[in-house]
């Protein structure tokens, strides 16, 4: 799309004059302002024939962080040697009911995994095929992604992609990476054949620390220079190697009693063990010993391997069958079946 076209699927800003139209006001009156559209905002570069950074943020509605640090490094006019593009996601989500209060509505998609889908069968889709084509004709170098999560969890980035220039970006914003290996549409995904990508992970939204956070992201991604010919590498790194779900014809509930209406009560605070170790034993939820298992685990090619890790005991104590180190443990029950329980992982040496 041209400077000066407008689309019908999302607003579209070029330099901060344009920009003066939503960025007056708290980060809440932007929402009102952008009128329930995703936002590309491009921030021309000083040098005459400039590469390009993408910084993406609200992708998931509910998650913050990365939007506040975002609209205050608008609000500051800063330039760069490359054109900035700013990506502001579902912004529908994050002005219904409130402020931030849903990943993505009843009658949406994830706008996090409808990137690179063959069909293009709903608005969500074309939108994302949209930006997806405007953002590859800028010649992008690098591109970061900022997210929350849903659980408590140390800071950590994780790339699509195993490649040296991944993780020497990965290394410039944290100090922890999660090597993501799920075919799940995300923008880090559709982006990662053109330039290292990567999503970081802000702590869990509302914690104004955490929005701080995700400005220090920022400020080091963006005043990072060479970012192809470096060669850090991140001092924490982990590998996917399974997802776990809850079944979905399961009841269940985080704490509280088992009742004739749940089927599976799991054990709250283990989000707590994010990145951490279980050891094979641990209790994490009571059930009908007489029920089947309730939870699913598929490794990275798609096997089912829920008994390699799960059992249940004779008194109905669901228990891990051997040592795991889990990622985005999550406790409310919207989110685990929207996306996961937790992702099982390993260390790499």
């Amino acid at each position: 799309m041209a400077p000066g076209e407008r689309s019908e699927l999302y607003g579209r800003f070029d330099g901060y004059e344009e920009c003066k139209a939503f960025l007056d006001g708290s980060d809440e009156d932007v929402l009102i302002a952008l009128e329930g559209r995703p936002a590309l905002v491009r921030i021309p570069g000083t040098d005459p024939h400039p590469r390009a950074r993408l910084v993406s943020c609200l992708l998931h509605g509910n998650e913050d962080s990365g939007y506040r640090a975002v609209l205050d490094l608008l609000r500051e006019g800063a330039r760069f040697p490359f054109d900035l593009w700013v990506l502001i996601g579902n912004v529908r989500a994050a002005s219904t009911d409130g402020w931030f209060a849903h990943r993505y509505l009843d009658d949406q998609e994830d706008f996090n995994r409808v990137w690179g889908v063959g069909q293009l069968t709903t608005r969500m889709r074309r939108c994302a095929a949209a930006l997806r084509a405007e953002l590859e004709r800028a010649d992008l170098e690098a591109a970061v992604d900022l997210h929350n999560n849903s659980g408590s969890s140390p800071f950590y980035a994780i790339s699509p992609s195993r490649d040296p220039a991944s993780a020497h970006l990965a290394a410039v914003c944290t100090d922890t990476l999660l090597l993501w290996g799920l075919r799940a549409h995300t923008l880090m995904q559709a982006l990662t054949s053109r330039c290292p990508a990567i999503a970081v992970e802000c702590g869990v939204p509302g914690i104004p620390a955490h929005a701080v956070f995700a400005r220090s992201v920022l400020e080091r991604f963006l005043r990072a220079r060479d970012l192809h010919e470096g060669e850090r590498r991140p001092e924490y790194v982990y590998e996917m190697r399974c997802r776990v779900e809850v079944r979905p014809e399961v009841p269940f509930a985080v704490g509280g009693a088992l009742t004739d209406d749940l089927d599976l009560v799991l054990r709250p605070g283990l989000d707590g063990h994010n990145f951490g170790m279980l050891l094979a034993g641990t209790d994490l939820g009571r059930m009908d010993p007489d029920a089947a298992m309730p939870l699913s685990a598929c490794d990275m090619h798609g096997n089912d391997v829920t008994a390699r890790y799960f059992t249940v005991r004779d008194d109905g104590h669901l228990v891990l069958a051997e040592d795991v180190v889990p990622v985005m443990i999550t406790e409310t029950v919207r989110q685990i079946r929207r996306d996961c329980l937790f992702y099982i992982t390993r260390r790499r040496r």
